[in-house]
């Protein structure tokens, strides 16, 4: 049970300290946002299916060139997998099982849901 000074993380759902930037089991980043009572709160950052979607396309379509990670932020990784060409086919298909698990983040480390 959650006290006043408490918040759930927004990945793993543990009981984290509200002041907490960092969730200390999961090592996800909190998202803060300013609400009515003047205290800061986490509140969870949705991302629509079309950001999986889009992510998830991009991918399949041009995986091996990392343009699904420049489009959700992770721009020096887009960068290696461009050189290497996706890790010479590895590197894509570990984006694309993790994309389709659902466990694909992007630059903010919040994760694409479908």
């Amino acid at each position: 049970m959650k006290s006043e000074n408490e918040k759930y993380c927004v990945n793993c759902g543990e009981v984290i300290d509200a002041k907490a930037e960092i969730c200390p089991k999961c090592g996800v980043r909190q998202p803060m946002a300013y609400n009515d009572t003047e205290n800061f709160q986490s509140k969870p950052v949705k991302h629509t299916d079309d950001r999986w979607l889009i992510t998830l396309l991009l991918c399949v379509f041009l995986g091996e060139l990392g343009v699904h990670r420049f489009y959700v932020g992770k721009i020096g990784t887009g960068i290696l997998m461009l050189i290497t060409l996706g890790g010479c086919g590895i590197w894509w298909l570990i984006d694309l099982i993790f994309i389709v698990t659902n466990q694909f983040t992007d630059d903010e480390g919040q994760i694409l849901h479908s």
